[in-house]
């Protein structure tokens, strides 16, 4: 299944600084059937026409990644909510990071044709430096190498 090409243009940009910058969940499952929410932004994740990559640093979804091996990933553009049922194809740590190749396994468009408002943050020079933003970018190209 390829990546809709919508997903995989916005997840390819990366945050505008000193603009709202959209909060990406990425949903798994705990060890007892519970639901796990992890909120990412695009500095921690990229996209090819195959594969959604990211950069988790959540000790809780990394566990639930390596244990399950799917998620769930939801992108609000416009007036959809794009639902991604995600399976995990490669994955490795650096430095207490999970970087994960997920494909896609189902994909839903969800819309009533009214605009929906992601989740937002304001993109800064203080997140990325706290979220090790450029570091991040470099790990995510990590997982070409590991093709």
């Amino acid at each position: 299944m390829m990546v809709p090409i919508q997903i995989k243009e916005f997840l390819s940009a990366k945050p505008e600084m000193g603009s709202p910058e959209q909060v990406v969940p990425l949903m798994t499952v705990d060890s007892n059937g519970f639901p796990h929410a992890c909120l990412l932004s695009r500095a921690q994740l990229d996209a090819t026409e195959t594969e959604i990559r990211a950069a988790i640093t959540s000790w809780g979804t990394r566990a639930n990644i390596r244990n399950n091996g799917v998620a769930l990933m939801l992108v609000t553009l416009g007036d959809t909510v794009h639902h991604l049922k995600l399976g995990v194809l490669r994955a490795h740590d650096e430095k207490r990071v999970l970087l994960v190749a997920f494909e896609p396994v189902d994909y839903k468009a969800d819309t009533l044709g009214i605009e929906v408002e992601p989740m937002t943050f304001l993109a800064g020079p203080w997140i990325a430096s706290l979220e090790h933003w450029e570091e991040t970018e470099t790990m995510l190209r990590s997982l070409d190498a590991s093709l």
